[in-house]
């Protein structure tokens, strides 16, 4: 595969070399494809100027990548820029950001020496000799220089910005291996990168320090049926916090229509007008309660109205903030919010603490809801509406999520199909395998003999007893994603369980312990700072380039791919992965 550079007319980049080459045939080649070469006219643009014609979003280029100034090239310890591998600009600012954070600094480089030399004869598929050797090259300094400059046989020229740096192929290859989208050398989104770097580590590191938990925290989430007015708690463990974006909260709302209506009208001169959306709108959306019109209420065994409320069970010591930039128009076509908020350096969340039941409070009874079936009445595979279900898969959804929509809407259109979908995105489980209840596949046929010791040993090295890591395996069929999904959305049931493994009850097992602990979270005030920020350029998670900015000795440093410099203006309004170290009460 070739991207064309405006360097040269046969000057060409190869993925497969990883570097530019000549191509003496590249009006042939071209010509393969319908491009005539010889009646193009040369153009001195580079690459990423004809990005920015294409997206018409010149403005978020130039300011996100300050463009407008002269930024100081940076060199030394922690300054390491990384080579753009093709599209790859969404790992180096993820990985940039993770090792200055002191949890991954000390479990992976400062045991490099004992990681290296514990390290299988094949490295380059060890998962944490890899990252050791990533945040080494990125922390140690030694591919901190200046880049040669091709015209400059002497050296005498100032040093540019960008850097030797540093290739991350073989870190590339292993944590994208399997993916159907890491594996490809296409644009991605930096937000599920982070998550799914997350969950590599969590994997590997089943004894030991893990540098995950710095992010890991507890959600707490209430229902009250607005009908009996009682209520049901649940917990689940979280990563990032995804902050929505109220459109209509917009303070400049007028320049926004006025600007609409120019471009309706056919004004090609009508300026790009940028919402301005307050951050405390952004959190008073995250915090009010949702409106539930679906609910099915065990107290009055029917569907009601009910209300949700979020709160933080805890605190973690590093919090992740996620603008949720990326929507669905009225077309259901993906599209990006063009948007500046003004996110705080400072930021005070104890307002948002969980309290739990309230005194007085009845809860919910723990009844469970009837399930739709079949009209013989007996529990088998659902009646759904293909039709249906093609039409959500085709949008982009995964089938099984298109199918628990078609079921769990009782077949009522593809409108009430994706409501439920746009409304259930974010649970653990929105792509899991549908299960009736009393099916053969459901919770706890798989038996003890088949499930697998090692995703046994990983669930439990996160913090949960055998006994929780086995009730998960055999409630998602012995399948690890799943299992880790399932234990951290039933966090009550777990705690509720009298059955260990065996058959046993838990007081004949082990005399009557403890309940068995939850995942590990770390707690504190919930005060924090910013101290970096992953920006994204362009129309869709599919395209454009990921910057980050991090905060290093009180000055704002850019890392743009192989470039490292000193922030001038760095533009916080403008961000899409916000990250928050807890401060000190």
């Amino acid at each position: 595969m070739y991207v064309f550079s405006g360097c040269d007319d046969k000057d060409v980049y190869s993925y497969d070399e990883d570097d530019m080459v000549l191509d003496s045939k590249l009006p042939e080649h071209l010509a393969h494809f319908g491009i005539d070469m010889m009646t193009m006219e040369k153009t001195e643009r580079t690459m990423t100027e004809l990005e920015i014609a294409v997206n018409q979003r010149v403005g978020e280029w130039e300011v996100i990548q300050e463009s407008g100034t002269t930024l100081k090239p940076l060199f030394g310890t922690g300054l390491t820029g990384m080579k753009n591998l093709g599209n790859s600009c969404y790992l180096n600012s993820v990985m940039q950001v993770l090792f200055t954070i002191p949890d991954f600094q000390s479990t992976y480089v400062s045991n490099i020496d004992k990681i290296i030399d514990e390290a299988p004869s094949d490295a380059t598929q060890d998962f944490k000799t890899q990252v050791a050797k990533l945040g080494y090259g990125l922390l140690s300094g030694d591919y901190s220089k200046p880049a040669p400059d091709p015209g400059d046989e002497n050296g005498a020229s100032e040093p540019r910005g960008d850097q030797i740096g540093i290739a991350p192929q073989m870190f590339k290859a292993l944590v994208g291996r399997g993916h159907p989208e890491f594996s490809t050398n296409r644009q991605q989104d930096a937000q599920e990168f982070l998550l799914h770097f997350i969950n590599m580590v969590e994997r590997n590191c089943r004894s030991g320090p893990n540098p995950s938990e710095a992010f890991r925290f507890l959600v707490e989430e209430k229902i009250v049926c607005q009908q009996s007015q009682k209520a049901k708690y649940t917990q689940r463990v979280d990563y990032i916090v995804q902050l929505p974006v109220p459109m209509d909260q917009a303070t400049n709302t007028e320049e926004l229509q006025e600007a609409e209506h120019r471009r309706e009208e056919g004004d090609s001169s009508a300026p790009t007008v940028r919402a301005q959306i307050p951050f405390s709108a952004c959190m008073a959306a995250l915090s009010e309660p949702e409106m539930l019109t679906d609910f099915w209420s065990s107290a009055v065994q029917a569907k009601t109205s009910a209300t949700k409320t979020t709160r933080f069970a805890s605190f973690p010591d590093h919090l992740v903030i996620q603008i949720k930039k990326f929507t669905f128009g009225l077309d259901w076509v993906p599209k990006k919010l063009d948007v500046s908020i003004d996110v705080p350096d400072t930021l005070d969340l104890s307002a948002l603490r969980a309290t739990g039941q309230q005194p007085g409070e009845e809860l919910l009874p723990e009844v469970a809801p009837p399930p739709l079936m079949t009209p013989d009445v007996e529990v088998k595979a659902p009646v759904l509406d293909d039709s249906t279900v093609s039409q959500l898969c085709e949008m982009g959804f995964p089938l099984e999520a298109c199918r628990k929509a078609v079921y769990y809407t009782g077949n009522t259109g593809i409108d009430a199909a994706m409501n439920w979908i746009m409304s259930h995105m974010d649970d653990p489980d929105f792509s899991a395998p549908l299960v009736l209840p009393g099916s053969s596949s459901g919770p706890g046929t798989t038996p003890t003999e088949s499930l697998s010791e090692e995703h046994l040993a990983t669930i439990v090295s996160m913090g949960f007893s055998r006994d929780q890591a086995t009730k998960a395996l055999r409630a998602t069929s012995n399948v690890l994603d799943r299992a880790v999904d399932w234990i951290f959305s039933h966090l009550d049931d777990l705690e509720s369980m009298d059955v260990s493994e065996g058959g046993r009850s838990a007081a004949e097992s082990e005399g009557g312990r403890d309940p068995p602990p939850g995942p590990r979270v770390r707690d504190g005030p919930g005060k924090y700072e910013l101290f970096a920020f992953i920006s994204h350029m362009g129309t869709s998670t599919m395209c454009g380039h990921y910057v980050c900015h991090i905060k290093k000795d009180q000055q704002w440093v850019i890392f743009n791919d192989q470039k490292v410099c000193a922030s001038e203006k760095p533009p916080k309004d403008l961000g899409y992965l916000y990250f928050y170290r807890r401060v000190a009460d």
